[in-house]
């Protein structure tokens, strides 16, 4: 490094002749002197451009991080060289001051140049300087004295380095001022070390933020899987819950995690024996119980190499679903692998085989549970459509204007084929018929008339040839009487009508599906379960209100939770043994005629709220009759009290 003098004498002679010695004449300061020297008056001061208010907000904004982040380290250097008198500047990649900490008398000497937070360190409007050497080179550089071109700049020495982020760009520099009798070659090392150090945070940051984000998208796919994933330590600690299995298992992330794995999911004995050997287990249809509720699936179970547990849930019902709506389903029903033996049945079965040979569609009525997409399923396997797709929709799941475009498909976007296409030369079985949208009702009606149906977005026409069966749950008669539901649609669909009568009342059918249950069951996991000759009175006396689907989820509870291999009275649940004496069908009294008469015209004359017209064309008597019977039963004087 040249004297304070020697740089005097270099820079006065380039002043005066314009050129130096030829050891000098290929450095970086004289090239710079080139420039400056016929831009502007070495003796001549110029206040550098200043950011301030809006634009100098918005600077710091776009470089909020990285000067942040440059803050803190000169901030801790400063703190190690306090006794010294120095000065610390950092800047963005345009060279403008973003922050300073350093002595009060060379800060105050810069601010009087207006070399302060918001200036631009401009080669063209203050000279040579350390800053613009970085910012063309990307390499640490220092000015020395009268190395500046500026006469103003020559009682200070300045060493400046740069910033580097992840992707090897110049975000910023880091400069270091002091008087230039104090000035020494380690001052630029300075610089350099906590240019250095701030590039090494970035990286670090930046890093953190890329696994950050490689995490959120992992997590992300793996909730918007249909799998659940669940995973747990060696200890058989939850540590990983998916989304999905959350949801399967009814159980927020908070309350698994850190709980003992078998404490929350009981499985069964054959899946438990593989886990215990840490055996893989690929794609078993199995159950298991989750706080007292039956989760039917196909898991996969992996043993880590860490001692890792993961364990894959995939529900079967959502499963079948995905494989009903997109590409049909080609059941293994028939009307023999029905669990029907009780005469009503069988009664029922011979009309579905009459009603096959009909051309029109087939209505299936019963209480929840009973099976009538089983019977719907059988049907379709039974007819002369069995080798095109079985196709379902339910009407309650979801709004009206959605059911239009499920149902009809749409042409917009890559489009979507309709209901009645995905069913072609095949069968639609529409559950919750009640609920279908009146739009809908008119659709169906259409194509029971015409063989025609269009999109939702649509008036091309399009012909569609499939079975139609129908279910419903409730009395559709009363929706027609209603308003509620197209009469004419209501005669199409019930032409041939199927009703299967709840479990209660079909005990033969009942003791045949438990025994059929307990088969699956012993066939399932490879062992043999006889029943106490007790149990079967009390499995056959409860009424059962959820029909089939009740009767699979407490057999399957039954059998999971048995003291052995014998089911005794004391493995079946309490509230089986001990029947509601409350229930419907118990606490249902025999009305005479004329009690099941007044009844009904009280409901009428509640319904319509005391208007005889309404109430005589609901009940389709004349207003005479209703007035006669009225009086008889004093219906009036009663209602007036109450």
């Amino acid at each position: 490094m040249q004297s304070i003098e020697n740089c005097k004498k270099r820079w006065e002679f380039f002043q005066k002749h314009l050129w130096v010695s030829p050891e000098f004449a290929t450095s970086p300061i004289f090239l710079s002197w080139e420039k400056c020297v016929k831009q502007m008056s070495a003796y001549k001061w110029s206040r550098p451009h200043i950011a301030s208010g809006y634009t100098l907000a918005s600077l710091k904004r776009r470089t909020e991080r990285i000067i942040n982040c440059a803050a803190t380290v000169v901030e801790d250097t400063y703190d190690l060289l306090r006794e010294e008198k120095l000065l610390l500047l950092v800047t963005d990649d345009n060279g403008c001051v973003m922050f300073t900490i350093g002595h009060e008398e060379l800060e105050a000497k810069m601010e009087a140049l207006g070399i302060k937070v918001g200036c631009f360190l401009s080669e063209d409007k203050i000279g040579t300087n350390a800053v613009s050497f970085v910012m063309e080179t990307n390499m640490p550089s220092e000015v020395f004295a009268s190395e500046h071109f500026k006469r103003d700049l020559h009682e200070i020495g300045t060493a400046a380095a740069p910033i580097i982020d992840a992707y090897g760009k110049l975000c910023g520099t880091i400069m270091l001022v002091r008087n230039a009798q104090d000035y020494n070659k380690e001052n630029l090392v300075i610089a350099s070390s906590c240019a250095r150090e701030v590039s090494l945070q970035l990286h670090i940051q930046n890093e953190q933020e890329s696994m950050n984000r490689l995490q959120s998208a992992h997590s992300a796919a793996l909730d918007y899987i249909d799998d659940g994933i669940l995973s747990w330590d060696g200890d058989n600690l939850i540590s990983y819950t998916s989304q999905q299995a959350e949801k399967l298992l009814s159980i927020n992330n908070n309350d698994l995690l850190e709980r003992d794995v078998f404490d929350v999911i009981r499985f069964a004995p054959n899946i438990m024996s593989s886990i215990e050997k840490g055996e893989t287990v690929l794609r078993k249809k199995t159950t298991f119980e989750v706080d007292g509720r039956f989760i039917e699936a196909i898991v996969t179970f992996r043993c880590m190499s860490d001692g890792t547990n993961l364990l894959f849930i995939h529900p079967i019902d959502k499963f079948k679903d995905m494989i009903q709506q997109q590409v049909g389903d080609n059941a293994k029903y028939s009307f023999s692998s029905l669990p029907f033996v009780s005469k009503k049945m069988k009664h029922v079965l011979r009309v579905a085989k009459r009603a096959i040979n009909s051309d029109m569609p087939i209505l299936i009525s019963g209480e929840e549970g009973v099976g009538k997409i089983d019977l719907a399923k059988a049907i379709h396997n039974e007819s002369d459509y069995r080798e095109g797709p079985f196709i379902t929709f339910n009407c309650r799941s979801t709004n009206a204007h959605q059911q239009l475009r499920d149902v009809l498909g749409f042409d917009e976007g890559e489009g979507q084929l309709s209901k009645f296409e995905l069913a072609q030369n095949g069968t639609l079985y529409v559950e919750n018929i009640e609920y279908l949208g009146s739009e809908l009702q008119a659709a169906f009606l259409k194509l029971l008339k015409t063989g025609l149906t269009s999109r939702s977005d649509s008036q091309r026409l399009i012909t569609a040839k499939f079975q139609l069966i129908t279910s419903t749950t409730s009395n559709v008669a009363e929706y027609v009487s209603q308003g509620g539901f197209l009469r004419q649609l209501f005669y199409d669909i019930s032409a041939n009508e199927l009703t299967i009568p709840p479990l209660r009342k079909r005990k033969d059918d009942l003791e045949h599906m438990i025994l059929k249950l307990v088969s699956t069951y012993e066939q399932r996991h490879n062992i043999a379960v006889n029943i106490d000759k007790n149990v079967m009175p009390v499995l056959l006396d409860f009424p059962w209100p959820g029909n089939n689907s009740q009767l699979r989820n407490q057999i399957e509870r039954i059998l999971l939770n048995r003291s052995s291999n014998l089911v005794k009275l004391i493995d079946i649940p309490d509230e089986i043994k001990v029947r509601s004496i409350t229930y419907e069908e118990v606490a249902a009294p025999i009305l005479t005629l004329e009690e099941v008469e007044k009844q009904t015209i009280i409901q009428a004359w509640k319904a319509y709220e005391g208007c005889m017209q309404d109430i005589a064309k609901a009940l389709n008597i004349g207003r005479t009759t209703l007035w006669r019977k009225v009086k008889k039963y004093e219906i009036s004087s009663m209602m007036e009290r109450g």
